[in-house]
């Protein structure tokens, strides 16, 4: 009986919800997507959540009349639970509870947990179904959504079956039913707000309210208070969404798809942040083809001899980010280890390091991600295969290195003086990179430090995602303890299927951040830089590097002619010394050995020592248009003053 009743229950949760994706296919075929196909689609995606819901509450049922589970007893309906919960319902654990909120699972067994503090708990011993209440597993920690039926013997509830569902792996398979084109994006809220299923994991279990994007906010409320309609908002680009609600969740299903263009993902790239990619992928590319190059003379040696220990020694003073270097024997024991200090570590094993298996199963070089080494420390690994002269794998050889100082390296000069910021994190949320070295090592999505700025963890969220993309976020200013809104864009840096997110920051200031003009408000800025250029106490300020003067004096230009970028100073020797705002400006950076798109331009200017204006991409993104006026104080000549304006 016990086996029927199993084999029925599986057939009976394979059968797929009444839904179909087929049509999805016609909007990845199209430029665009009209109204009525979307509202197809969103009727396919609540079919399917909704459906797959319901047919794990229809399950819970027909066993809750089983003669093994009216029995109460846990020993008899146990292995008629644990067949349950091995169909594709995406359960993270099947229980059975008591009235007194005791409770015992299929993967747990009697669990300590007492049920009877769980929002849904009241309800279901009162007699009514539970579909979809959102708690943090008590049994595995796990996001689930709760689906349970009370059990009923001779009129009286003895228990309560229920199947704790995986809010991560129900939206996986989703997404993978729907096959949505990736500029779609499909979530669904629960009746307090809360994001039950999306396609970002990171993001389940989030309020969007509080994601730092008031058209976002607003929008909530407004799909929380009907049952269906059509909205449009912005996050991280602008986004147009068809709605509805299910009656037996109460959750909003929502299909969206983005329609704006600013500042969003698959924008182009700051100069800077193509700049940087292209020096650090060369570097990452130079210590690859040094250790391929390595592994090819090592085929046919000794791994463990003296000439190896020599040779994997000078491999590591190459690079000066390098650790150490190994030679690693088929079996994952480090046989030969430089430079010498290292030594002591010969003999150890790696055999169940993460990129030694990937390396040893695919005969590849393998990039890992940053970890914890025998050796003691935390280093990514970079390895090659070494192969015998008849091609069969003998070893690999090894070279540890810190991200971090690879990244400073490469970015610290760069970022001299420049008007952003960067760091690296891993797809895990790992910071791996950033000029406060307090950053690095935490973990974006768990520490505590980064709660109280969800804005970050959501971006954070789609940078893991993304291999590309751009937004905004609130956190605090470098070196204190203000808040201010970042926009940030990033990319991806890596070798052999490793990936790690470059992000370019800079802080929106300014009238960008303060005013609530209209360009139209604003007055000709050009005839006033002129008249600046002959202020006599600007030029002494300038003669005599008063940069405290200078600050004040452009400081009051600045928001007195509203619509600027920002206002700065180039010396004659080419040395952009002071600008403001600071966060918009160059500061005692040498444009001649600047690689920014408008140093070329600005040091003709420079030396032609007349009025100039011209258009620029600059470092931080966006095309400025440049107006330059050249400072005399007598015979000498101090440099050019020059504002800088946005091109709409």
């Amino acid at each position: 009986m016990k086996i029927l009743w199993a084999v029925f229950l599986l057939f009976a949760l394979s059968i797929p919800a009444a839904a179909s994706s087929d049509h999805v296919s016609t909007a990845k075929g199209h430029g665009g997507v009209n109204m009525m196909e979307m509202h197809l689609l969103l009727n396919s995606f609540a079919a399917l959540g909704e459906g797959h819901i319901e047919n794990v509450l229809n399950g819970l049922k027909v066993l809750s009349v089983t003669d093994e589970v009216q029995s109460g007893k846990w020993d008899e309906m146990k292995p008629l639970l644990a067949e349950f919960a091995k169909g594709d319902i995406k359960a993270t654990d099947v229980w059975f509870a008591r009235p007194d909120g005791s409770c015992y699972s299929v993967g747990r067994g009697l669990m300590g947990q007492d049920l009877r503090d769980r929002g849904f708990f009241a309800g279901l011993m009162s007699g009514k179904d539970v579909a979809g209440d959102l708690v943090l597993s008590k049994s595995t920690g796990q996001r689930t959504a709760v689906v349970a039926v009370p059990v009923r013997r001779a009129g009286k509830i003895i228990g309560a079956l229920g199947a704790s569902l995986s809010v991560e792996q129900l939206s996986g398979m989703l997404e993978e039913k729907m096959a949505l084109p990736g500029n779609f994006v499909f979530y669904a809220l629960d009746r307090k707000g809360r994001t039950s299923l999306h396609k970002i994991s990171a993001l389940i279990f989030a309020y969007p309210s509080d994601m730092g994007s008031k058209s976002l906010a607003e929008t909530v409320k407004e799909m929380l208070a009907k049952d269906e309609g059509e909205v449009t908002y912005d996050f991280y680009g602008e986004r147009r969404v068809v709605f509805k609600r299910c009656p037996l969740t109460g959750w909003v299903y929502a299909i969206g798809i983005l329609t704006g263009k600013p500042a969003r993902p698959g924008e182009e790239l700051p100069p800077i942040l193509n700049e940087f990619k292209k020096e650090i992928t060369a570097e990452l590319e130079k210590m690859d083809a040094g250790l391929q190059k390595t592994a090819r003379s090592f085929s046919g040696r000794k791994l463990n001899s003296s000439w190896a220990r020599k040779v994997l020694a000078g491999l590591c003073r190459s690079y000066p980010y390098a650790v150490d270097c190994a030679a690693v024997d088929r079996r994952g024991k480090l046989v030969a280890v430089g430079p010498r200090a290292y030594s002591g570590f010969e003999g150890r094993d790696i055999s169940g390091q993460e990129q030694f298996v990937r390396l040893r199963e695919s005969g590849k070089p393998v990039l890992s991600n940053v970890f914890k080494t025998v050796e003691g420390f935390e280093a990514a690994d970079l390895e090659y295969p070494v192969f015998s002269s008849k091609g069969e794998l003998e070893g690999s050889v090894s070279l540890l290195f810190r991200p971090g100082p690879l990244f400073s390296y490469i970015l610290a000069q760069a970022l001299r003086g420049m008007p952003v910021e960067a760091f690296a994190m891993q797809t895990d949320g790992r910071i791996i990179y950033d000029e406060d070295k307090q950053e690095v090592g935490r973990m974006l999505f768990t520490d505590p430090a980064y709660k109280p700025f969800p804005q970050l963890l959501a971006l954070g969220s789609l940078i893991s995602k993304e291999k590309t993309g751009a937004g905004s976020y609130d956190y605090r200013q470098k070196g204190s303890e203000r808040v201010v809104t970042k926009d940030a864009h990033w990319t991806t840096v890596g070798l052999h299927g490793t990936g790690w997110r470059l992000v370019v920051m800079h802080v929106r200031t300014g009238h960008a951040a303060y005013s609530s003009k209209k360009n139209g408000e604003y007055g000709p800025s050009d005839n006033a830089l002129k008249a600046l250029s002959e202020n006599a106490e600007l030029k002494s300020a300038m003669s005599g590097n008063d940069m405290t003067k200078i600050e004040g004096i452009f400081r009051d230009f600045y928001w007195a002619h509203g619509g600027l970028y920002s206002v700065q100073w180039i010396d004659a020797r080419g040395i952009n010394r002071y600008g403001y705002p600071e966060e918009n400006s160059l500061i005692n950076s040498d444009m001649k050995n600047s690689k920014t798109p408008s140093a070329r331009a600005v040091l003709n200017a420079l030396s032609g020592k007349k009025e100039s204006s011209f258009e620029r991409l600059l470092v931080e993104g966006r095309t400025g248009i440049f107006f330059m006026v050249p400072v005399f104080k007598g015979s000498d000549y101090l440099g050019m003053i020059y504002t800088i304006r946005i091109k709409k």
